[in-house]
């Protein structure tokens, strides 16, 4: 089961939109679970954005969990990883690879040459929730596992998986059913 955790107001239809479009690509229950506080202590030194890791260590909820559930937090909050090589730059969500746990944001969908929310929400939630079944990047343009920050990615904004990424995606789901 997919859990979806809200972090702040979103309008009900874009949840609805989200749960539908990430259970149709995944084949499996996708259910809005509640909500959860921001955690202060995820905030960034600048007090502008949220350290995307920190708040999934920090997080508390009441969400209760199966070994095989997998719990996606949803944001407006503008999130940040590390700094790396070239900066500190904004990140659109962050999963624990292989992990029970991501953290996805809608900031900045809706403006010039991005997604509108619903659609991008889903799409954005659709990639990550494929990271935690430990799916990697994939190089055509119409899989929700595109990389996010090349042009495909809003080009096509249907939340589909290539057949490769589904079937992996339907064997680990097999293995992690208890």
């Amino acid at each position: 089961m997919i859990r979806l955790v809200t972090l702040g107001e979103f309008p009900e239809e874009v949840l609805d939109h989200v749960a539908r479009r990430v259970n149709a690509a995944y084949g499996i229950g996708c259910e809005i679970e509640g909500e959860a506080e921001l955690p202060d202590g995820a905030l960034s030194d600048d007090q502008t954005t949220y350290d995307a890791v920190k708040l999934l260590d920090e997080i508390e909820d009441e969400t209760q969990l199966f070994a095989d559930d997998k719990v996606v937090y949803l944001t407006t909050a503008p999130l940040a990883t590390a700094e790396g090589p070239m900066g500190k730059g904004p990140v659109t969500g962050y999963p624990q690879f292989g992990g029970g746990k991501a953290v996805v944001t809608s900031h900045g969908l809706g403006g010039k040459g991005e997604l509108a929310l619903d659609a991008g929400l889903a799409k954005r939630t659709a990639h990550h929730v494929g990271h935690l079944w430990e799916l990697h990047h994939c190089f055509d343009a119409r899989c929700s596992m595109h990389p996010e920050w090349a042009p495909g990615f809003t080009q096509y904004p249907e939340v589909v998986l290539c057949l490769y990424d589904r079937d992996k995606s339907e064997r680990k789901i097999k293995v992690g059913q208890s």
